[in-house]
């Protein structure tokens, strides 16, 4: 039986600026975030921007990022955002690190993260419907299917009510 990645989550610093530009610049990555494609430099440092301001997490808007690594190194990114009916989580795993469980175990440690950061919330995420895998991670962490909007399927965390 595989065994699951110690996947562990720190809060994202601005020396974590080239791992991020990293995981923005690269298809494979965001082929499922936004509009399919790599990300324009500006996007980067104005999404950074906003990643570093640390905007009071009763806020609506206030955006927390955290760095997933496996032994000590960056595997992956985990972004969390207050909205008016919930924080919505994503996640980010680097492509050498696809297919080990990486992303499960991601999304096990942002629930927890998520909760302690902002409370007892809501938590939501939103997927591209052709992104099955990213579907079937939050499925069997108990997030449920409530929507499609715009293009994305909403999924809805049932336990964290």
């Amino acid at each position: 039986m595989p065994v699951s990645p110690s996947i562990t989550l720190r809060p994202f610093q601005e020396t974590d600026t080239d791992f991020f530009t990293g995981l923005a610049t690269d298809e494979r990555v965001t082929r499922f975030v936004g509009d399919g494609l790599s990300w324009a430099p500006q996007l980067i440092q104005d999404r950074l921007r906003v990643a570093l301001q640390h905007e009071p997490v009763r806020q609506v808007g206030a955006v927390r990022w955290f760095i997933a690594e496996e032994a000590s190194e960056p595997v992956g990114l985990v972004v969390s955002t207050r909205w008016e009916g919930g924080v919505e989580v994503g996640y980010w795993v680097s492509p050498e690190h696809w297919g080990r469980g990486v992303a499960g175990a991601m999304v096990d440690r942002a629930v927890a993260m998520v909760l302690e950061v902002y409370g007892q919330v809501r938590l939501i995420a939103r997927v591209d419907p052709a992104n099955a895998a990213s579907a079937r991670v939050l499925i069997r962490r108990g997030f449920d299917l409530e929507s499609s909007q715009d293009g994305l399927d909403r999924y809805v965390l049932v336990q964290a009510q």
